[in-house]
């Protein structure tokens, strides 16, 4: 029996393909050595599920930038919340346990320390489109994971996040940085999503859950942190300016305060996830030396 990583070629989706003979993992238009190549949209589940006898799936398939939900209403709304639905049907027709991966945008962003059963009113429509999801899959099922992923990064040079973005950016020799000071969250080391996910599969634990760091931090704290674990020659060029969220053009508001309280995940987890502070300091000393900086 295998399982099934639905979307593998996206942001997180990479972080889980690995010479691993029991996971099958699809992707779409960014093709992956070993992958099967699957449109979502178009393509039957049910020739994937019965060829490679699938009793256990993960859902990253999505269109997950809120920008281009905003601006794609219609086409990120037939990825993220009509195919998805009908490839729940599908698991759910053959009791295959699933993880579907939500989202802290679920959230409406104005209180703080959200738990499981804190009201949600996204005002975004990737947050809406999420929670659209959600509701239709508790109310068809109970063989499922619900992940309502914060913000992740990784110490990867080569993802889209605010962490490795950071470094790209002093590599070009810019020094300069905004950083909102309103929007909080919990940073999410991807590594930890692949472990806790693993964990979930293995034991097949069903519910919903914040799935975020440790500890809430505004973006302002994050990069003064990564300032601070930088060699001396570097650090003293960095200047950041503290900004509001609304400084930073987005195409839709984006929700401020996405503080999650995670005791729920602690207490079925039992691992404890990577503090933001530690990695940044490992990740440094590891890989971003003066070298790096100095290499253009």
């Amino acid at each position: 029996m295998k399982t099934l990583i639905l979307g593998s070629s996206g942001k997180i989706g990479k972080f889980f393909v690995k010479k691993n003979n029991d996971l099958i993992y699809t992707f779409f238009k960014n093709k992956i050595s070993g992958g099967v190549k699957f449109d979502i949209n178009k393509n039957n589940v049910n020739k994937l599920l019965g060829k490679h006898n699938i009793n256990k799936a993960i859902i990253l398939s999505s269109y997950s930038d809120p920008d281009y939900c905003y601006k794609n209403k219609k086409k990120s709304y037939l990825l993220n919340v009509i195919s998805t639905k009908k490839i729940i049907n599908q698991f759910i027709k053959k009791n295959i346990y699933f993880i579907f991966f939500s989202s802290e945008f679920v959230y409406c962003g104005k209180k703080n320390n959200y738990n499981e059963k804190s009201y949600t009113k996204p005002f975004t429509i990737y947050g809406k489109q999420k929670l659209l999801v959600e509701k239709y899959i508790k109310k068809k099922t109970n063989n499922f994971a619900i992940f309502r992923i914060a913000k992740t990064y990784s110490d990867s040079l080569d993802q889209k996040d605010f962490f490795s973005n950071f470094f790209y950016l002093l590599k070009k020799k810019n020094y300069s940085f905004n950083a909102a000071s309103d929007q909080i969250f919990n940073p999410l080391y991807i590594n930890d999503v692949v472990k806790i996910s693993n964990y979930f599969l293995k034991k097949k634990i069903r519910g919903l859950f914040n799935v975020g760091g440790p500890k809430s931090y505004s973006r302002y704290d994050c990069v003064k942190i990564l300032r601070k674990h930088l060699p001396n020659s570097i650090r003293n060029k960095v200047k950041i300016k503290k900004v509001k969220m609304k400084a930073i053009i987005t195409k839709e508001k984006r929700p401020l305060n996405l503080s999650m309280n995670v005791s729920k995940l602690k207490k079925i987890y039992g691992f404890k996830t990577t503090k933001f502070e530690k990695l940044a300091k490992i990740a440094i000393k590891r890989n971003f030396n003066g070298k790096y900086f100095d290499s253009r």
